[in-house]
């Protein structure tokens, strides 16, 4: 009769821990999930402002298609609240370059909408400045 009580003890015990500790491993796995899914939407849009760097900064390109080129990759990657900077300078005494700026907003980014649990950044930007060929 002893060892049964024991069992029944041992197995409530269970239960709480599980109670205690899944809560707090589901967060952490679902944290996981979603910080790996804004890292790889940074990337993709690092790459288009790359892509569209490059684009821009051939001898006959223009503005106009280093923005079409930005958001092929953007449409292709599935963000579409986002803005395009595109600006060319030329620094004195230097070459001249072109700048490619994207601003995703992560509201319409994140798979689990829970701010208070997870905390994530308001927008996610990338930058790439490169020099115009052909000058």
């Amino acid at each position: 009769m002893i060892k049964r009580r024991e069992k029944t003890r041992s197995r409530g015990t269970a239960i709480v821990e599980a109670a205690v500790v899944l809560p707090l491993l589901l967060l952490l796995t679902l944290g996981a999930i979603e910080y790996g899914w804004l890292f790889l939407k940074a990337q993709q849009i690092t790459n288009a402002a790359r892509h569209g760097a490059r684009v821009r900064v051939r001898p006959a390109a223009d503005d106009q298609e280093a923005l079409d080129a930005v958001t092929t990759l953007m449409t292709a990657a599935g963000i579409s609240d986002y803005t395009t900077t595109i600006t060319t300078a030329a620094p004195e005494d230097e070459r001249p370059v072109a700048t490619v700026r994207i601003v995703a907003n992560t509201s319409s980014l994140v798979l689990i909408d829970a701010p208070e649990l997870l905390p994530t950044p308001a927008t996610i930007s990338s930058e790439v400045t490169m020099a115009l060929e052909g000058l």
